[in-house]
């Protein structure tokens, strides 16, 4: 009777995306999306922003910047 060798299984784990680098991209993100609208809103306004539209990237603005800070303390409490 012959019998089939089968290899070991790779028991390795694999390098998944942790939750640092997508806490990071979500900052980088909503960083860039708010200096990019606050940016296209300054040049069709004329150099004006309404206060709705500066309230608005200032809320995309904060939260990516407090994303990379959390992202940060995350990387170093490791």
């Amino acid at each position: 009777m012959i019998f089939a060798v089968n290899e070991p299984e790779d028991t390795t784990p694999r390098k998944a995306k942790n939750d640092v680098e997508t806490v990071r991209g979500c900052g980088n993100a909503a960083f860039a999306l708010g200096a990019a609208l606050a940016l296209l809103l300054l040049i069709a306004n004329d150099g004006e922003l309404p206060d709705q539209a500066l309230t608005g990237t200032l809320i995309f603005t904060v939260l990516g910047v407090g994303l990379r800070i959390e992202a940060a303390i995350r990387e170093h409490g490791r």
